[in-house]
C-alpha cells in the first residue's frame, strides 16, 4: 500500500517538474529551434537586447570557425594554448569590428574556440 502511495506521489512530482520546465521555456520566450545547442544563449547573453539575434549569432559562429581554421593552418606545429590565444585575439578584434554594444567576453570566445577546433577534420595525429 505504501509502495502505491510512492509511486502517485512521484508521478505527481513528475508531472509538476515537467510543467515548470514548460512554464520557464515560455516565460523566457526562447525558441529552441534557433538555439544552435546552446550556443546562442552563450553568444547572446553577453550581447544587448537589441543585438541578440539568431542572425547575428550565426554570424560570430561563421566569424569564429574561420579564425580557428585559418590559425590552426598558419600555427600548425605550435602548442595549443598559443593556437588557443591566438585565435581568441582574433576572435575579439573580428567581433569588435561587428560594431556591437557590448563585447562578447573571454570565457565565451574561448568555449566556441574549443568547440570550433574539436569539430575541425581530423589530422593525421593518432589517437593515444
Amino acid at each position: 500500500m505504501v509502495e502505491i502511495i510512492i509511486q502517485y506521489v512521484l508521478i505527481v512530482l513528475l508531472v509538476m517538474g515537467l510543467a515548470y520546465l514548460a512554464y520557464l521555456l515560455k516565460d523566457r520566450d526562447s525558441n529552441l529551434k534557433d538555439d544552435y545547442f546552446g550556443f546562442a544563449s552563450v553568444i547572446l547573453g553577453s550581447l544587448t537586447t537589441s543585438e541578440s539575434t539568431p542572425e547575428n549569432a550565426k554570424t560570430i559562429l561563421r566569424i569564429i570557425s574561420q579564425i580557428v581554421q585559418n590559425v590552426e593552418i598558419n600555427y600548425r606545429n605550435s602548442d595549443n594554448t598559443l593556437k588557443e590565444e591566438k585565435a581568441i585575439q582574433l576572435a575579439k578584434e573580428a567581433t569588435s569590428l561587428l560594431g556591437f554594444k557590448k563585447n562578447i567576453d573571454g570565457e565565451s570566445l574561448r568555449y566556441l574556440i574549443r568547440v570550433a577546433a574539436a569539430l575541425l577534420p581530423a589530422t593525421n595525429k593518432t589517437i593515444k
